[in-house]
């Protein structure tokens, strides 16, 4: 059986809308946390355990931190700022490092692990940033 030139170009136009639908939206990854750019008023040096972060109680002076996590014992391991969105540090295994800047203005902030059950179990602390 033939198809009509009406046919066929509803078919390719099918297959065009078919294969253009999978292309939108991107890959389904979650969308990247940007880095502030400039220097870091301050660094703050933070090793993360197996439940718990030290220090846990932190003061910082507002503007762009950078934040050096180390994970001093085995597991993994993230460092999440309530009020952040999509900063996220992650530290797998004992001696594993991870480094990021964010810019922070004078407030409380709780930061915590974000693994199922660690920041309930104590691994959570609080950074002041003042002005």
């Amino acid at each position: 059986m033939q198809l009509s030139r009406v046919q066929r170009c509803s078919v390719a136009l099918a297959a065009a809308c078919v294969a253009l639908a999978g292309c939108g939206g991107g890959s389904g990854d979650k969308p990247a946390y940007v880095e502030p750019t400039g220097p870091a008023v301050e660094t703050l040096d933070i090793e993360a355990g197996n439940l718990w972060f030290k220090p846990d109680d932190i003061q910082a002076p507002a503007g762009i931190l950078a934040i050096d996590l180390k994970n001093t014992e085995s597991g993994y391991h993230t460092f999440v700022i309530r009020g952040v969105p999509l900063f996220e540090l992650e530290v797998t295994g004992d001696g594993d490092t991870d480094v990021s800047k964010v810019e922070l203005s004078p407030k409380k902030y709780e930061f915590y692990c974000n693994v199922p059950g660690h920041a309930e179990a104590g691994m959570k602390g609080t950074l002041t940033v003042t002005r």
